[in-house]
């Protein structure tokens, strides 16, 4: 048996990698690969235990004992997620859901991820099992394994291959049983590596997500289940808990719904003895072993509570749900939630990428679930004890109604439930839905904000014309002497550079400045800079490099000296949310009249809107910051991931890739003529980060969140 101390030590590990993410981000670095080998061995063995339980728990019984059970069990079944859907999804609203997708791209399929299927039916008929298995398909993987159950239960009875199933189920729970232990070092790294790059908002999402779940989880397992079994058998309340508690408790203790099973069987089968249920003693254990057989992977409710996790995600991730998605997660969360408690993680890993949501939504979870875990095992432990007290019952027609009880269940269930509903939504009033959420209110990481602090922007004075003759070959000798990085910037181009709600200078290109001249140990002297007078002032060598989600083009090729390019992305538009259908194509864009774009005053951008709306009046502004005030402007043009940054920064905007706009823009770092010392160690610093993987992280972080893309 496992330590009961084990929740204790999670709690602690979840306490220092807090503290080690604050404080600490060279231990952050050194930790942060256990957080995913120990998600990666909680997903290796999910898939095997799905297939085998399936398969044993069907197979194994005879076909006139399945029908039996089946008659007897499946309106009871029904009632069981009938019940904890309606507490789930009821809990699941209370999250403000994204009213406006951030971004429509009109040229390009929904991007679902590599194990994602566009309709239901995909998502649960697969054409190759092997695929199915392979890429995680949750659903089909469930399906398959009924179909697969059901047709060797109706076959000669192949005992060596049950034998065999029954060992690799054991084998991955004895492994689970295993991987727990890590649990306090797993979730320590998980907490440090995300601590630093979660915004408060984050963090007050989903602690009010942390509440919700395990609260209804409890008033679930220890109300309204237990009561519903009053209002069906002839047991009290009480009694009902009484024999129960053991099962609860080491289910706690052990974080393991399995381990309860025992106790669940001892219970039905006293409960059976006290009330003369008609059999013998070893046709009825048989009933009761199967009921409970069947009930481990089809009622673990806890699982089900993923549902709620997927919407607070959504909002987390500023993504836009569907309202067919809305509709179809609870029927595709029944089930992918087939299973063991911590086959629930390949199921979010699976649904975050049919939803459209990034990899780290499996770590955001498994952090979560460090806590909210102990509350679902709960919920699982009461939907077996369920399930099995029911069928028994009901196999031996000892039913009855009881209206009293049904009432009393539901208005305190009512009353309960209603009471973590306003806690939640309570809290959400706490939480802005848009912009403030999303960017301004990010911050540079904690390694890099302390550098911030030293290096406020400033404006430099010309350099006089004999240091500039000396820094035109030695620019990377310069530095290294000065100890001095002279950077350049515009601080209105979101994500790249931008000011946040503080006033604090961040961005991709801020932090990666920041990094660049932390890897040479120099410091950083700002100073602001004009579009249209940026060439010049590097040919004047007024810095030594120009940053803010500059766009690499010929002329800047000709003139200036280019790093390589860092980012590529498309052309877009930003317009508000209700027109989203009128710019879909060129065509559909050049049928509206008095079309007004607005363009801020770059020498790229001014003569591409030209080009591309040769009959729209081009109204050129100083930045978008005050673009959601012109109420004359239809859209404003930009590249996709500084328009989809924009307008999830301001509520009731979009970001538009209209059709056949096949052009795309590639990012990079200008610096004076001849400074190619300094370019080549540019390069060659920031192949380095691209291996080590930093610059990935970047730009997950600011430049590529997950924002749903639904095709209108």
């Amino acid at each position: 048996m496992q330590s009961a101390f084990l929740p204790i030590l999670v709690l602690i590990g979840g306490a220092f990698g807090l503290a080690i993410g604050v404080f600490s981000p060279f231990l952050t670095s050194v930790i942060g690969p256990f957080g995913d080998i120990y998600v990666r061995l909680m997903e290796v063995v999910v898939l095997p235990y799905l297939v085998s339980s399936l398969i044993l728990g069907l197979g194994q019984l005879s076909p006139s004992t399945a029908m039996k059970l089946l008659r007897k069990s499946w309106l009871i079944y029904l009632l069981l997620w009938g019940a904890s859907f309606t507490v789930i999804i009821l809990m699941a609203f209370t999250v403000p859901l994204i009213s406006q997708p951030a971004v429509v791209e009109f040229d390009a399929p929904i991007p679902l991820g590599p194990g994602a299927k566009e309709t239901l039916v995909d998502l649960l008929v697969p054409n190759n099992l092997f695929q199915a298995l392979s890429q995680n398909y949750i659903p089909s993987v469930v399906l398959m394994g009924v179909i697969f159950g059901i047709a060797v239960q109706r076959s000669d009875k192949p005992t060596s291959l049950l034998a065999i199933l029954k060992i690799v189920q054991r084998a991955c729970v004895r492994i689970w049983g295993w991987i727990v232990y890590l649990a306090p070092l797993g979730v320590c790294a998980l907490f440090a590596t995300s601590i630093s790059t979660m915004s408060l908002t984050g963090y007050a999402t989903m602690s009010i997500y942390v509440v919700v779940v395990c609260l209804s989880a409890l008033i679930l397992a220890l109300w309204v289940l237990p009561m519903l079994l009053t209002v069906f058998l002839p047991l009290r309340y009480w009694e009902i808990l009484s024999s129960l508690r053991m099962a609860f408790i080491l289910s706690i203790v052990t974080s393991l719904s399995v381990a309860a099973l025992p106790m669940i069987q001892a219970a039905a089968e006293s409960f059976a003895r006290r009330h003369d249920l008609e059999a013998g003693e070893k046709d009825q254990k048989e009933i009761i072993e199967t009921s409970l057989t069947v009930s481990y992977p089809l009622a673990q409710l806890g699982n089900f509570f993923i549902l709620i996790f997927l919407f607070y995600a959504a909002f987390f991730y500023s993504i836009h749900l569907l309202p067919r998605q809305i509709l179809e997660i609870p029927f595709v969360t029944l089930l992918s939630g087939v299973g063991s408690p911590t086959s629930s993680i390949g199921a979010v890993t699976f649904m975050a990428e049919w939803l459209g949501m990034p990899p780290t939504a499996t770590n955001l979870y498994i952090e979560t679930m460090s806590i909210t875990r102990y509350a679902q095992v709960v919920a699982s432990v009461s939907g077996f004890a369920f399930v099995t007290l029911l069928v028994t019952f009901a196999f031996y027609g000892k039913l009855r109604f009881n209206l009293r009880a049904f009432v009393l269940t539901v208005a305190v269930s009512a009353a309960a439930l209603f009471g973590v509903w306003s806690i939640g939504k309570s809290g959400g009033t706490y939480v802005k839905l848009h912009s403030d959420v999303s960017y301004l209110s990010m911050g540079l990481p904690k390694d890099i904000q302390s550098l911030s602090d030293a290096n406020s922007p400033k404006t430099l004075s010309n350099v006089d014309p004999e240091r500039k003759n000396a820094e035109d070959r030695y620019t990377l000798e310069r530095i290294q002497q000065s100890g001095t990085l002279r950077v350049g910037y515009n601080a209105e181009i979101i994500p790249f550079a931008y000011k946040n709600s503080d006033g604090r200078l961040i961005g991709f290109d801020v932090e990666l400045i920041y990094r660049f001249a932390q890897s040479m140990n120099v410091d950083i002297e700002f100073t602001p800079f004009e579009w249209q007078q940026l060439k010049d002032d590097l040919a004047s060598r007024k810095f030594d490099i120009a940053i803010s989600g500059i766009y690499i083009t010929d002329s800047r090729l000709d003139a200036l000296t280019v790093s390589d390019p860092y980012y590529q992305s498309p052309f877009a538009l930003i317009v508000r949310s209700e027109r989203v259908p009128e710019f879909a194509s060129r065509k559909s864009i050049a049928s509206i009249n008095d079309l007004t774009i607005a363009v801020f005053d770059d020498p790229i951008l001014v003569p591409l809107a030209k080009r591309s709306f040769p009959s729209a009046k081009i109204r050129i502004i100083p930045n978008y910051n005050h673009l959601s005030e012109l109420e004359d402007v239809d859209a404003a043009i930009w590249t996709l991931a500084q328009a989809k940054a924009w307008a999830i920064s301001h509520e009731g905007f979009s970001a538009v890739v209209p059709k056949n706009t096949a052009y795309r823009f590639l990012f990079g770092y200008l610096m004076p003529p001849n400074s190619g010392s300094l370019a080549e160690y540019l390069n060659y610093w920031m192949r380095q980060e691209q291996r080590n993987g930093i610059m990935d992280d970047m730009k997950r972080r600011w430049i590529d969140p997950a924002i749903r893309s639904p095709q209108l």
